[in-house]
């Protein structure tokens, strides 16, 4: 689990088949076996330096996530798992990608960044104004809606400080939409009458 309050940003140094090397800035070792999320990514650390880690990325989750195009230099949101007890500034992110979706706009207006995303129809009751998302990670908040496309304002700490600021129109994130709107539309389709 974690929160969506980005840590660092690393690089990816290496791509070997399923295998990816990434260099960060942490002072701590990764542990083998932890959890790490990649741009929101959840990845289990297989291999660890001082300055780097190696987690493995399954054809599945390439083909459902960023990672399917990602090039070696490119950099990625790197969070480590929530501890119990911690605050949590963010909201609950578990990691498990919903979608791609697509910068459509990016403006500076005054002291902020609005940023619109566009996202499939299919995952629209996931999306609702001040609702929270994760996108490549960072967990922001809903502030306007369309049908297929929404808008978060990235103030300029969150800006400078993830992968935002070298992103740009036509580019690819990584969605995460809300766990807990996910069980509610589940309740809901079960709740329904069948028509088989």
């Amino acid at each position: 689990m974690f929160t969506g309050i980005v840590e660092q940003v690393g690089k990816v140094e290496k791509i070997e088949g399923n295998r990816f090397t990434i260099s960060h800035p942490f002072e701590e070792l990764f542990e083998i076996g932890e959890s790490v999320a990649l741009s929101g990514m959840c990845t289990t650390v297989i291999e660890a330096t001082e300055k780097s880690f190696t987690v493995e990325i399954m054809k599945e989750s390439r083909d459902r996530t960023t990672f399917g195009k990602v090039l070696v230099g490119e950099m990625v949101n790197l969070e480590r798992a929530a501890k119990i007890g911690d605050r949590n500034s963010g909201h609950f992110v578990t990691g498990h990608i919903d979608e791609v979706g697509e910068i459509l706009s990016r403006e500076r207006v005054g002291d902020y960044w609005k940023f619109r995303i566009g996202f499939s129809v299919k995952n629209a009751a996931l999306v609702v104004e001040k609702g929270s998302v994760a996108i490549d990670g960072v967990s922001l908040t809903i502030s306007e809606l369309g049908k297929n496309w929404f808008e978060v304002a990235i103030i300029s700490h969150t800006f400078d400080v993830t992968t935002f600021g070298q992103k740009d129109v036509g580019d690819k994130v990584n969605l995460e939409f809300d766990i807990i709107g996910k069980y509610i539309q589940k309740n809901y389709e079960l709740r329904m009458p069948n028509d088989e």
